[in-house]
Protein backbone atom coordinates (compact mmCIF):
# COMPACT_ATOMS: atom_id res chain seq x y z
CA UNK A 1 0.00 0.00 0.00
CA UNK A 2 0.97 3.61 -0.62
CA UNK A 3 0.24 6.52 0.89
CA UNK A 4 0.58 10.10 -0.79
CA UNK A 5 1.08 13.51 1.21
CA UNK A 6 2.87 17.02 1.28
CA UNK A 7 5.02 19.20 2.81
CA UNK A 8 4.42 22.90 2.29
CA UNK A 9 5.63 26.35 3.42
CA UNK A 10 4.76 30.20 3.46
CA UNK A 11 6.38 29.94 -0.48
CA UNK A 12 2.39 28.98 -1.05
CA UNK A 13 0.57 30.50 0.97
CA UNK A 14 -2.85 29.48 1.56
CA UNK A 15 -4.28 26.89 0.45
CA UNK A 16 -7.10 25.83 -1.23
CA UNK A 17 -6.81 22.73 -2.50
CA UNK A 18 -4.48 19.52 -2.94
CA UNK A 19 -4.30 19.68 -6.86
CA UNK A 20 -5.65 16.76 -7.31
CA UNK A 21 -3.19 14.53 -4.57
CA UNK A 22 -5.10 12.23 -2.50
CA UNK A 23 -3.58 13.45 0.45
CA UNK A 24 -3.42 11.10 3.61
CA UNK A 25 -0.12 13.19 5.40
CA UNK A 26 0.55 17.07 5.33
CA UNK A 27 3.73 18.42 7.02
CA UNK A 28 3.55 21.99 6.91
CA UNK A 29 6.50 24.70 7.71
CA UNK A 30 5.98 25.84 11.49
CA UNK A 31 9.67 27.67 12.13
CA UNK A 32 13.09 28.97 10.93
CA UNK A 33 16.46 29.62 13.36
CA UNK A 34 15.64 30.96 16.72
CA UNK A 35 12.92 33.66 15.71
CA UNK A 36 10.99 32.69 12.57
CA UNK A 37 7.27 31.93 12.36
CA UNK A 38 5.52 30.43 9.24
CA UNK A 39 2.56 33.02 9.32
CA UNK A 40 0.58 30.20 7.26
CA UNK A 41 0.87 27.34 9.01
CA UNK A 42 -2.10 27.93 11.28
CA UNK A 43 -4.55 28.45 8.06
CA UNK A 44 -3.04 25.61 6.43
CA UNK A 45 -3.54 23.04 8.99
CA UNK A 46 -7.30 24.27 10.11
CA UNK A 47 -7.80 23.77 5.96
CA UNK A 48 -6.24 20.09 5.82
CA UNK A 49 -8.65 19.44 9.22
CA UNK A 50 -11.24 20.01 7.54
CA UNK A 51 -10.33 17.79 4.62
CA UNK A 52 -9.75 15.13 7.14
CA UNK A 53 -6.02 14.42 6.35
CA UNK A 54 -5.35 11.52 9.12
CA UNK A 55 -1.92 12.79 10.16
CA UNK A 56 -0.36 15.91 10.39
CA UNK A 57 2.75 17.71 11.45
CA UNK A 58 5.33 20.15 10.77
CA UNK A 59 8.91 20.85 10.54
CA UNK A 60 11.77 22.81 11.12
CA UNK A 61 13.95 24.22 8.76
CA UNK A 62 17.23 24.66 10.83
CA UNK A 63 20.24 27.25 9.93
CA UNK A 64 23.68 27.71 11.68
CA UNK A 65 24.09 28.03 15.37
CA UNK A 66 22.29 27.43 18.61
CA UNK A 67 20.51 24.27 17.96
CA UNK A 68 19.32 23.75 21.09
CA UNK A 69 17.36 27.18 21.43
CA UNK A 70 15.69 26.13 17.45
CA UNK A 71 14.27 23.12 19.16
CA UNK A 72 12.91 25.23 22.01
CA UNK A 73 11.28 27.78 19.36
CA UNK A 74 9.88 24.58 16.84
CA UNK A 75 8.21 22.82 20.01
CA UNK A 76 6.65 26.27 21.22
CA UNK A 77 5.34 26.59 18.07
CA UNK A 78 4.43 22.95 17.48
CA UNK A 79 2.29 22.96 20.93
CA UNK A 80 0.71 26.25 20.36
CA UNK A 81 -0.69 24.26 17.60
CA UNK A 82 -0.97 20.59 17.77
CA UNK A 83 -1.41 20.73 21.67
CA UNK A 84 1.21 19.21 24.69
CA UNK A 85 1.96 16.09 23.22
CA UNK A 86 3.71 15.86 20.15
CA UNK A 87 3.63 12.02 19.46
CA UNK A 88 1.18 10.63 17.17
CA UNK A 89 1.94 13.94 14.55
CA UNK A 90 4.57 13.86 11.65
CA UNK A 91 7.54 15.75 12.30
CA UNK A 92 10.42 16.60 10.29
CA UNK A 93 13.80 18.45 10.68
CA UNK A 94 14.31 20.30 7.19
CA UNK A 95 18.60 20.52 6.99
CA UNK A 96 19.66 21.72 3.69
CA UNK A 97 21.20 24.99 4.28
CA UNK A 98 24.85 25.90 6.83
CA UNK A 99 23.67 24.08 9.83
CA UNK A 100 27.05 21.90 11.16
CA UNK A 101 26.81 18.61 13.02
CA UNK A 102 27.27 20.48 16.12
CA UNK A 103 23.64 22.20 15.74
CA UNK A 104 21.93 19.13 14.20
CA UNK A 105 23.33 16.93 17.48
CA UNK A 106 22.50 19.68 19.78
CA UNK A 107 18.71 20.12 18.00
CA UNK A 108 18.35 16.53 17.88
CA UNK A 109 19.20 16.25 21.99
CA UNK A 110 16.80 19.45 22.99
CA UNK A 111 13.98 18.04 21.13
CA UNK A 112 14.26 14.41 22.31
CA UNK A 113 14.69 15.94 26.21
CA UNK A 114 11.72 18.29 25.82
CA UNK A 115 9.30 15.83 24.11
CA UNK A 116 10.18 12.52 25.40
CA UNK A 117 11.64 11.27 22.50
CA UNK A 118 8.99 11.70 20.23
CA UNK A 119 9.83 10.58 16.65
CA UNK A 120 10.84 13.08 14.06
CA UNK A 121 12.25 12.53 10.63
CA UNK A 122 15.45 13.91 9.04
CA UNK A 123 14.80 15.87 5.57
CA UNK A 124 18.04 16.17 3.34
CA UNK A 125 19.25 15.43 -0.05
CA UNK A 126 21.58 13.37 -1.42
CA UNK A 127 23.22 16.29 -2.97
CA UNK A 128 23.87 18.01 0.47
CA UNK A 129 24.27 15.38 3.02
CA UNK A 130 26.66 12.37 1.14
CA UNK A 131 29.66 15.21 1.04
CA UNK A 132 29.45 15.71 4.70
CA UNK A 133 29.55 12.26 5.25
CA UNK A 134 27.27 12.37 8.43
CA UNK A 135 25.82 9.26 9.96
CA UNK A 136 22.43 10.99 11.06
CA UNK A 137 20.72 7.61 11.70
CA UNK A 138 22.83 7.14 14.55
CA UNK A 139 21.37 10.37 16.26
CA UNK A 140 18.12 8.61 16.23
CA UNK A 141 15.68 10.50 13.57
CA UNK A 142 12.94 8.15 12.61
CA UNK A 143 14.05 8.01 9.40
CA UNK A 144 15.20 9.94 6.11
CA UNK A 145 12.63 12.17 3.82
CA UNK A 146 14.25 13.06 0.65
CA UNK A 147 13.89 12.85 -2.72
CA UNK A 148 15.47 10.03 -4.96
CA UNK A 149 19.02 10.49 -5.84
CA UNK A 150 18.47 11.30 -9.17
CA UNK A 151 16.43 13.62 -8.20
CA UNK A 152 12.40 14.82 -8.22
CA UNK A 153 10.52 12.26 -11.04
CA UNK A 154 7.68 14.07 -11.65
CA UNK A 155 5.02 12.05 -10.92
CA UNK A 156 4.05 9.18 -8.25
CA UNK A 157 3.89 6.78 -11.26
CA UNK A 158 7.17 7.22 -12.34
CA UNK A 159 9.14 6.19 -8.80
CA UNK A 160 11.10 2.83 -9.16
CA UNK A 161 11.72 0.49 -6.32
CA UNK A 162 15.37 1.53 -7.01
CA UNK A 163 14.23 5.67 -5.82
CA UNK A 164 13.85 4.63 -2.07
CA UNK A 165 17.36 3.36 -2.07
CA UNK A 166 19.45 5.82 -0.12
CA UNK A 167 22.90 5.20 0.91
CA UNK A 168 23.85 7.63 3.03
CA UNK A 169 23.24 9.42 6.27
CA UNK A 170 23.38 5.94 7.77
CA UNK A 171 19.93 4.69 6.38
CA UNK A 172 19.73 2.16 3.45
CA UNK A 173 16.35 3.05 2.37
CA UNK A 174 14.17 6.28 2.29
CA UNK A 175 11.66 6.50 4.56
CA UNK A 176 9.29 9.13 2.67
CA UNK A 177 10.13 9.80 -0.69
CA UNK A 178 9.70 13.27 -2.45
CA UNK A 179 9.04 12.95 -5.59
CA UNK A 180 7.89 16.49 -7.48
CA UNK A 181 7.46 20.19 -6.00
CA UNK A 182 4.54 21.81 -6.83
CA UNK A 183 4.08 25.78 -6.80
CA UNK A 184 0.75 25.48 -5.70
CA UNK A 185 0.44 23.14 -2.82
CA UNK A 186 4.28 22.15 -1.92
CA UNK A 187 6.38 18.89 -2.52
CA UNK A 188 4.38 15.69 -3.41
CA UNK A 189 5.71 12.47 -1.32
CA UNK A 190 4.77 8.72 -1.09
CA UNK A 191 5.03 6.75 1.90
CA UNK A 192 5.31 2.59 1.15
CA UNK A 193 3.12 1.58 3.75
CA UNK A 194 -0.56 1.35 5.77
CA UNK A 195 -2.17 4.42 7.24
CA UNK A 196 -1.80 2.36 10.36
CA UNK A 197 2.02 2.06 9.88
CA UNK A 198 2.44 5.40 9.33
CA UNK A 199 0.57 6.52 12.23
CA UNK A 200 2.74 3.63 14.51
CA UNK A 201 5.80 5.45 13.28
CA UNK A 202 4.45 8.71 14.42
CA UNK A 203 3.92 7.50 17.75
CA UNK A 204 6.71 4.85 18.18
CA UNK A 205 4.68 2.21 19.60
CA UNK A 206 7.04 -0.74 20.90
CA UNK A 207 5.83 -3.42 19.16
CA UNK A 208 6.65 -7.01 20.79
CA UNK A 209 8.22 -9.45 18.47
CA UNK A 210 9.01 -13.40 20.59
CA UNK A 211 11.19 -16.00 18.95
CA UNK A 212 12.05 -19.27 20.04
CA UNK A 213 14.70 -22.00 19.38
CA UNK A 214 13.46 -25.09 17.32
CA UNK A 215 12.84 -28.18 18.88
CA UNK A 216 15.83 -29.95 18.30
CA UNK A 217 18.57 -29.72 20.95
CA UNK A 218 22.05 -28.46 20.07
CA UNK A 219 24.76 -30.15 21.39
CA UNK A 220 27.44 -27.31 22.95
CA UNK A 221 31.15 -27.83 22.06
CA UNK A 222 33.32 -27.21 25.11
CA UNK A 223 34.85 -23.63 24.51
CA UNK A 224 33.43 -22.91 20.88
CA UNK A 225 31.05 -20.57 20.94
CA UNK A 226 27.73 -21.94 19.24
CA UNK A 227 25.08 -20.03 17.53
CA UNK A 228 22.04 -19.81 18.47
CA UNK A 229 19.47 -20.40 15.25
CA UNK A 230 16.02 -19.30 15.86
CA UNK A 231 12.55 -21.38 14.43
CA UNK A 232 10.13 -19.17 13.78
CA UNK A 233 10.10 -15.94 11.35
CA UNK A 234 9.55 -13.48 13.85
CA UNK A 235 13.20 -13.30 14.38
CA UNK A 236 13.49 -12.00 10.94
CA UNK A 237 10.61 -9.49 10.65
CA UNK A 238 12.79 -7.46 7.30
CA UNK A 239 12.53 -10.96 5.67
CA UNK A 240 16.10 -11.29 4.67
CA UNK A 241 16.81 -15.50 5.17
CA UNK A 242 14.31 -16.79 2.28
CA UNK A 243 16.12 -20.33 2.91
CA UNK A 244 13.68 -20.33 6.24
CA UNK A 245 16.77 -20.32 8.71
CA UNK A 246 17.07 -17.75 11.18
CA UNK A 247 20.75 -17.20 12.71
CA UNK A 248 19.83 -13.60 14.75
CA UNK A 249 17.62 -10.99 15.04
CA UNK A 250 17.17 -9.15 12.00
CA UNK A 251 16.53 -5.60 12.44
CA UNK A 252 13.41 -3.86 10.80
CA UNK A 253 14.59 -0.30 11.48
CA UNK A 254 16.61 1.62 12.91
CA UNK A 255 15.70 1.93 16.54
CA UNK A 256 16.81 1.06 20.15
CA UNK A 257 16.52 -2.86 20.38
CA UNK A 258 15.01 -4.04 23.94
CA UNK A 259 15.16 -7.63 24.56
CA UNK A 260 15.62 -10.43 27.11
CA UNK A 261 17.70 -13.45 25.98
CA UNK A 262 16.77 -16.97 28.00
CA UNK A 263 18.90 -20.09 27.73
CA UNK A 264 18.47 -23.24 29.17
CA UNK A 265 22.09 -25.14 29.23
CA UNK A 266 21.88 -28.86 30.49
CA UNK A 267 25.10 -31.37 31.01
CA UNK A 268 26.81 -28.58 33.23
CA UNK A 269 28.78 -29.01 36.40
CA UNK A 270 28.97 -26.85 39.26
CA UNK A 271 32.22 -24.63 38.55
CA UNK A 272 32.03 -24.76 34.89
CA UNK A 273 32.40 -21.36 33.45
CA UNK A 274 29.68 -19.75 30.33
CA UNK A 275 29.41 -16.62 27.80
CA UNK A 276 26.56 -15.31 26.25
CA UNK A 277 27.17 -13.28 23.25
CA UNK A 278 25.57 -10.97 21.18
CA UNK A 279 27.68 -10.52 17.94
CA UNK A 280 26.26 -7.35 15.44
CA UNK A 281 26.64 -7.97 11.65
CA UNK A 282 26.11 -5.22 9.40
CA UNK A 283 24.31 -6.10 6.26
CA UNK A 284 24.49 -5.81 2.83
CA UNK A 285 21.41 -5.20 1.02
CA UNK A 286 22.85 -5.34 -2.48
CA UNK A 287 24.54 -8.45 -1.92
CA UNK A 288 22.18 -9.93 0.72
CA UNK A 289 24.91 -11.15 2.86
CA UNK A 290 27.00 -9.89 5.93
CA UNK A 291 29.71 -7.71 5.09
CA UNK A 292 31.21 -7.00 8.72
CA UNK A 293 31.90 -7.24 12.77
CA UNK A 294 30.11 -3.89 13.72
CA UNK A 295 30.68 -5.09 17.23
CA UNK A 296 30.61 -8.03 19.99
CA UNK A 297 29.01 -7.62 23.31
CA UNK A 298 29.74 -10.01 26.37
CA UNK A 299 26.07 -10.60 27.49
CA UNK A 300 26.73 -12.96 30.25
CA UNK A 301 30.13 -13.95 31.92
CA UNK A 302 29.27 -16.73 35.02
CA UNK A 303 29.84 -19.74 36.43
CA UNK A 304 27.65 -22.65 36.62
CA UNK A 305 25.96 -23.67 39.58
CA UNK A 306 24.10 -26.31 38.72
CA UNK A 307 23.99 -29.32 36.16
CA UNK A 308 20.79 -27.43 34.69
CA UNK A 309 21.87 -23.25 33.99
CA UNK A 310 19.68 -20.53 33.26
CA UNK A 311 20.84 -17.98 31.44
CA UNK A 312 18.30 -15.06 31.96
CA UNK A 313 19.99 -11.23 30.49
CA UNK A 314 18.60 -7.73 29.07
CA UNK A 315 19.74 -6.78 25.54
CA UNK A 316 19.85 -3.67 24.47
CA UNK A 317 21.61 -2.08 21.79
CA UNK A 318 20.99 0.39 18.52
CA UNK A 319 20.37 -1.43 15.74
CA UNK A 320 20.29 -0.05 12.28
CA UNK A 321 17.91 -0.82 9.69
CA UNK A 322 18.92 -4.46 8.10
CA UNK A 323 21.47 -5.43 10.83
CA UNK A 324 21.15 -8.43 11.98
CA UNK A 325 21.82 -9.69 16.01
CA UNK A 326 23.80 -12.69 16.64
CA UNK A 327 23.67 -14.87 19.76
CA UNK A 328 26.15 -17.28 20.65
CA UNK A 329 26.76 -19.07 23.97
CA UNK A 330 29.85 -21.45 24.95
CA UNK A 331 30.88 -23.33 27.90
CA UNK A 332 34.09 -24.11 29.13
CA UNK A 333 34.58 -26.81 31.93
CA UNK A 334 36.03 -26.70 35.31
CA UNK A 335 39.97 -27.28 35.75
CA UNK A 336 39.74 -27.72 31.83
CA UNK A 337 38.78 -31.65 31.97
CA UNK A 338 37.09 -32.53 28.67
CA UNK A 339 36.70 -36.17 29.40
CA UNK A 340 32.61 -35.73 29.80
CA UNK A 341 29.13 -35.46 27.63
CA UNK A 342 29.86 -31.69 26.40
CA UNK A 343 26.55 -29.54 27.32
CA UNK A 344 23.58 -29.23 25.25
CA UNK A 345 21.31 -25.98 25.18
CA UNK A 346 18.30 -27.14 25.65
CA UNK A 347 16.40 -24.42 24.91
CA UNK A 348 16.17 -20.74 24.40
CA UNK A 349 13.71 -17.53 23.88
CA UNK A 350 14.39 -14.50 22.85
CA UNK A 351 11.65 -11.50 23.31
CA UNK A 352 12.04 -8.01 21.42
CA UNK A 353 10.20 -5.15 21.44
CA UNK A 354 11.58 -3.15 19.02
CA UNK A 355 10.21 0.77 17.78
CA UNK A 356 8.46 -0.77 14.41
CA UNK A 357 7.83 0.79 11.15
Amino acid sequence: MTLYGIDCSNHQGNLTGFDGVAASFLCHKLTEGTTYLDPYAAHNLAFARGRHLPVLGGYHYVRAGNGSGQADHFVARARALFGPELRGHLWQLDCEDDATWADVKAFKQRWDSRTGGAPILFYTGDWWLRPRGWNVASLGFAGLWAAPNRGYVGKADNVRTSDWVAGYGGYDKLTILQYDARPSIGDTNEYAGSLAALRQLVSEEDVMIETSLGASDTKLSFGDFTLIRWSKEYADPGHAHANGTYPGYVAPVSSYVDGVLLLRITGTKPGDHYQARLVIHDWDTTHHRSKRVAGIDVLDDGVCTTGDQYVNVPVRRYAHHGQHLYFDVAVWPDAGGTDRAAPVLAGASLRVAQRAT
